[in-house]
């Protein structure tokens, strides 16, 4: 029996440039965070994913009459696999997710281990598992489906492009319409050896920070920052992996079928996840992003907002 929610006996379903880059005109600002559910504790929605029972109250991310894009999610000695098929998330092109509903500001960080199937790192292209938030389309099915309405966000660690080069990948779509940003990972990967990483995404409003830390490193380094207006207060977060572009790039841009047909099975990735956990900020929002607190009109809080980032 599957431990995932499912609703009518389907499983429940369940961005956009890099900031400073472009400015994205929207018809109407989020909503602000003002219901009980946008500032309620969080924190029980952390998992350590050390047995089959974790996955209670998670969902998978479910079109129907779309093809699922990996392997059935497990338990294995004690973390949680993802291992995908030949898939990826790009434009309208839609891959594996797991995820829990959140409201309002939040962090959420990921601790896992990525490594090819045969290799250290994976030797297909845009090889990544990572975090992932996406706005929900709830009831979408094949027959439904319309293109350019994805909205969401990832960061991933694996190899990107270079294929076997050690990199992370941020990822914001808008509309359906993607930008990526690859950045070196090698720390991760020195010496012959993968060690685990932490992930994090934090939402203060529409500025959305990404944050790694490498095992053995006491505090998070900020790797980029994103200006998303557009994105509402309920988005769905949780996990995402996928692997071997190179299998799935002649289907593109021919959404349909790439998110119909059976998908090849050459993924060449095995993302290991430890851990998931989830909290409120100390500072929910502060309309200054720079990380440099000399540069605030207000120090002191800034510099609360970078220790609440960096150190906790």
């Amino acid at each position: 029996m599957s431990v995932f929610r499912s609703a009518a006996g389907r499983l429940r379903l369940g961005a956009t440039a890099l900031a400073g880059a472009v400015t994205l005109a929207v018809a109407a600002q989020s909503p602000a965070f003002a219901t009980d559910a946008a500032s309620a504790d969080i924190s029980r929605l952390s998992t350590v994913f050390n047995t089959p029972a974790s996955l209670q109250g998670w969902s998978q991310h479910a079109v129907p009459g779309f093809s699922e894009k990996w392997r059935a999610p497990r338990i294995e000695n004690g973390r949680l696999v993802l291992e995908p098929t030949s898939s990826g998330w790009f434009e309208d092109m839609q891959a594996g997710h797991l995820y829990r509903t959140v409201e309002g500001n939040f962090v959420v960080t990921v601790k896992l281990r990525v490594e090819g199937t045969r290799a250290q790192l994976p030797q297909t292209l845009f090889s990544l598992a990572g975090v992932f938030l996406r706005v929900p389309r709830e009831g979408l099915t094949a027959a439904t489906w319309q293109p350019g309405r994805e909205n969401w966000m990832f960061f991933s660690v694996g190899t990107a492009y270079p294929a076997g080069t050690p990199q992370f990948e941020v990822k914001t779509t808008f509309n359906s319409l993607s930008t990526l940003k690859i950045s070196s990972a090698a720390p991760i990967y020195d010496g012959g050896r993968t060690r685990d990483v932490e992930l994090r995404i934090a939402r203060q409003g529409e500025l959305f920070s990404l944050l790694h830390r490498v095992e053995g490193q006491a505090e998070f380094t900020l790797l980029e920052q994103f200006i998303r207006p557009d994105l509402p207060q309920r988005l769905n977060v949780g996990l995402t992996a996928y692997a071997d572009w190179g299998s799935a790039a002649p289907i593109y841009p021919d959404f349909p079928r790439y998110n119909t047909q059976a998908p090849a099975m050459n993924g060449d990735l095995v993302a290991r996840i430890e851990r998931i956990d989830f909290r409120r900020l100390t500072v929910d929002r502060f309309p200054v992003a720079s990380f440099d607190v000399s540069s605030s009109f207000m120090p002191e809080v800034s510099q609360r907002r970078v220790d609440d980032l960096i150190r906790r």
